[in-house]
């Protein structure tokens, strides 16, 4: 009978302590170091800020604001000018005075917009206000405004570039 009690004893006993001692296969899982320049803080803008790896910014007004890449997103304040080299990239901003596009797949928000160049293809651009002058080369892009457009030279096809209130 002590056989049989000490045989369930040390079992238990060997069973609590095994139970912590797992062996589980790795998982692949979000890389823990994000990438180099990618923040949640705010960036400081000294008239001009060029952008270049993916991630999420926020910038405070600036006067030049280049992005030059693809998957970056930027939340901004005021801005002269945007300048987007690359594609599937967002921004979002208050007034914004020009901006260029060269790629595709960009979104830019804005209170108000500038002048507008385009060349390429499915942009988009949304102004809660008004849009300047508008030179479109390229196909399926779109600007919406809430306000008023200036002149639009829509070099491509299927383009849109509407009023919506």
């Amino acid at each position: 009978m002590f056989r049989r009690r000490a045989a369930i004893v040390l079992l238990a006993g060997s069973a609590i302590a095994l139970s912590g001692c797992v062996m589980l296969p790795e998982v692949d899982g979000p890389d823990p170091d994000p990438a180099p320049g990618a923040s949640d803080a705010a960036l400081t803008c000294d008239g001009e800020l060029r952008l270049d790896q993916p991630g999420e910014y926020r910038v405070g007004d600036c006067d030049e604001l280049e992005i030059a890449g693809q998957n970056i997103e930027v939340v901004a304040g005021e801005v002269g000018s945007l300048v987007i080299r690359g594609d599937d990239n967002e921004v979002e901003t208050g007034s914004l005075g020009s901006v260029d596009i060269e790629g595709q797949d960009n979104e830019i928000d804005a209170t108000d917009v500038g002048d507008v160049e385009i060349a390429g293809n499915r942009n988009s651009i949304d102004s809660r206000g008004d849009v300047g002058a508008v030179a479109i080369q390229g196909n399926e892009n779109e600007i919406e405004y809430g306000g008023d457009v200036g002149s639009v030279d829509d070099g491509g096809d299927r383009n849109e570039v509407r009023q919506e209130r």
